[in-house]
């Protein structure tokens, strides 16, 4: 069969993934198997061999104590052939060591598997910059491995870990607290996109992961994923992004200080009259680190001023950061609270309006989280209902220029605005203000949009490994 992806070099990238041919939306890109599952590197008590949540008493394994959720995962593929390498570590030591040392066992083993790993990038200078972290992992990690195979070089464990950090993918799944991360040979290389055109699903079953089209892809095009929610606005996006995967996303939209003319990012600025704070260009930066010698190339900020885009007047990053960081934190306080009300959230926005546009991403999230409280109440008003129409259709309007094509988050606003648009159908039939035919006439429209819901869930939902693609 004939693969829909070809890998090639992009300049600047390294190895990544294009269309072969015209791909519609929905269509599966890839699947592929992991090369490695572990728990992450500090996480709460899992099973070693399924990586199911430990509830109750720990099982140890009889041979070497690592915690396993019973005896039926004593003897499990993955753990079989660690187990007598773990048994001369500590069992509390083991953990954090886990995916290095089964990437070590990989790399052993050798194969054309091992061979496609071996190419993707651990980004070992960006890493070994900041010391706390490298420190970390020579103390729990390369220590704890070189003292049961001294023959392996610190280095090559630092390029285990480097592989692993910068590729592996997360999961958590609430059916058995199944949770960890795998590492994908194929799916490695698909780049991130802050206007990603795919979206891949882990099946908690195999562990598996499929890849699919999230709108029409065309030959030749590459293929992009979300490494972060696309929700999110700078500086907390492109933050996360440089921090943790150590590159500087030039998407279409992060070249885009407007954001798409969404203003997602933008601060208001009390004194100019029609003040908006926004980030200043990256693109003459880009053109600086070209032409200066290497040893200055760090010292450039891409970040280091936003202005008003009125008055000009400047900002430093590092402000901009730590103030939206703070609102940040109190609206992550709120959503996570199970005591929350609409009203909480509402006072959110109301208590920053002088200071976030008003579709800022933080007042996007708390949108969302009131839709969330909204449609899970079962006492339905036209005054709830309308609230959710509208709150949806401004989501909406600015997330789908964000974020076109399919997505978890479209199938969501698709649901409950349709749902309390037939809530409202339902109380005008009822009060009589819309006759027998006028409402089944509209309540089909209405129905019939559910089709997206439907196509948004299928691009969700997990598909068992089909060998005949591979």
């Amino acid at each position: 069969m004939v693969r829909n992806f070809t890998i090639v070099d992009v300049p600047e990238k390294g190895r990544c993934l294009v269309a072969a041919r015209d791909l519609d939306p929905l269509e599966i890109v890839l699947w592929d198997r992991a090369a490695v599952v572990a728990p992450h590197h500090s996480s709460p008590t899992v099973c070693v061999e399924c990586l199911a949540g430990v509830k109750g008493e720990v099982v140890p394994c009889g041979q070497c104590g690592a915690a396993l959720c019973g005896e039926g995962c004593q003897g499990g593929g993955w753990h079989e052939a660690e187990c007598s390498i773990l048994a001369r570590i500590l069992p509390e030591k083991q953990g954090p060591a886990l995916a290095v040392l089964r990437l070590l066992l990989l790399k052993e083993r050798g194969g054309e598997e091992w061979e496609q790993i071996d190419r993707l990038m651990d980004h070992e200078e960006a890493r070994r910059a900041n010391r706390d972290e490298w420190r970390m992992f020579q103390k729990d990690v390369v220590d704890v491995i070189k003292s049961v195979r001294p023959d392996v070089e610190d280095a090559l464990v630092h390029r285990l870990i480097g592989i692993i950090s910068i590729n592996s993918v997360s999961f958590s799944f609430k059916k058995n607290s199944q949770r960890g991360r795998a590492l994908y040979p194929i799916l490695s290389l698909a780049s991130h996109s802050c206007v990603a055109n795919a979206r891949y699903t882990v099946n908690p079953d195999d562990l598996s992961v499929v890849l699919r089209a999230r709108r029409k892809i065309e030959q030749g095009e590459e293929i992009g994923i979300h490494y972060v929610p696309p929700i999110l606005g700078v500086p907390r996006r492109k933050t996360t992004i440089e921090e943790e995967w150590f590159f500087k996303c030039r998407c279409s939209r992060c070249l885009d200080v407007t954001e798409f003319g969404t203003f997602v990012s933008a601060l208001k600025w009390s004194s100019c009259r029609e003040g908006l704070i926004l980030p200043e260009t990256i693109a003459k930066v880009e053109l600086e680190t070209r032409v200066l010698p290497p040893a200055w190339k760090t010292t450039i900020k891409t970040d280091s001023l936003w202005r008003c885009r009125f008055c000009r007047n400047p900002f430093e990053a590092d402000f901009v950061k730590d103030l939206v960081g703070g609102m940040e934190e109190e609206l992550d306080q709120l959503i996570c609270s199970k005591s929350t009300t609409v009203k909480d959230l509402e006072d959110f926005m109301r208590s920053h309006s002088q200071d976030l546009h008003t579709k800022h991403y933080l007042n996007l999230t708390a949108q969302r989280q009131i839709l969330q409280l909204l449609s899970s109440d079962p006492a339905v008003t036209r005054e709830k209902a309308k609230k959710v129409v509208k709150l949806s259709k401004s989501f909406q309007s600015t997330m789908a220029r964000l974020d076109p094509g399919l997505s978890e988050w479209g199938g969501f606003i698709s649901q409950v605005m349709n749902k309390a648009q037939l809530e409202i159908l339902k109380l005008d039939y009822q009060e009589k203000k819309v006759g027998k035919n006028s409402f089944i006439e509209e309540s089909e429209f209405v129905w019939g949009k559910m089709k997206e819901v439907g196509e948004c869930e299928v691009l969700c939902t997990p598909v068992k490994y089909c060998e005949q693609v591979m």
